[in-house]
């Protein structure tokens, strides 16, 4: 069932930000500075773009399909946003220094073409990183899959292996892909999120299964936060 993400971008945009993590992950294995060229594709509200740009004052775009997304990005110097898809990405070739994605491979219709248009647009020597989930970590998550079982086999039906995508990026011309996983403990404080489901994968389930979950989840939150985790694997490679 795809995702109407206009319909939930008002959700999205109040409970989401950018993950430390993965800003931290950016910038430890790229370097950027007030020249650099940077593309967020499937930017969504552009809070990791943002936060890039805010770090390190590189020059910012996002490539998004979804106008209610889009319209829920900040306004600010150095960031546009552009109506666009990973398939066939809206610039001329060798134009960027860095492309990256985070959490949206499992949107892709074709992360091979997605790969090859990334490659087009990049410059000589320029980097790409595709930050997604792994099986295992989809499996382990919490508290989407310990308190939602039932979005466990929608989502690994979904998402793209990490090694299919990296052989996708190998095929595209990408050299020496390589994957580094990352990951940082959470404490869940509140169900807002949940309840307006602003995670894709709460979209994918019956409204018994959401509803049971939610009971759950809110009734172990009266005994205070809930321990839970933010994981990610990180898939780098260069032209």
């Amino acid at each position: 069932m795809p995702v109407d993400y206009d319909a939930i971008s008002s959700a999205y945009a109040s409970s989401r930000s950018a993950n430390r993590g993965v800003v931290d992950e950016l910038l430890a294995h790229v370097t950027l500075g007030t020249e650099s060229k940077v593309l967020e594709v499937g930017c969504g509200t552009a809070d990791h773009i943002a936060a890039l740009i805010d770090a390190c004052g590189c020059n910012g775009w996002g490539v998004e399909p979804s106008a209610g997304m889009r319209g829920h990005a900040p306004t600010i110097d150095r960031l546009q946003l552009v109506a666009g898809t990973a398939e066939a990405i809206p610039f001329a070739a060798g134009f960027f220094d860095f492309i990256f994605t985070v959490n949206v491979a499992h949107h892709m219709q074709d992360v091979a073409a997605y790969f090859r248009e990334a490659k087009r647009v990049l410059k000589p020597d320029g980097t790409l990183c595709t930050v997604t989930e792994s099986t295992e970590m989809i499996r382990n998550r919490n508290p989407l899959s310990h308190y939602w079982p039932a979005t466990i086999e929608p989502e690994l039906a979904r998402y793209p292996t990490v090694e299919t995508l990296l052989n996708a990026m190998q095929q595209a011309g990408f050299s020496d892909p390589a994957s580094h996983n990352i990951g940082t403990p959470v404490a869940i404080a509140d169900s807002n999120a949940y309840r307006q489901k602003a995670y894709s994968s709460l979209l994918l389930i019956s409204d018994a299964e959401f509803e049971t979950g939610l009971k759950q989840l809110e009734s172990d939150l009266q005994s205070g936060p809930v321990a839970g985790n933010s994981e990610y694997v990180c898939i780098w490679g260069t032209v």
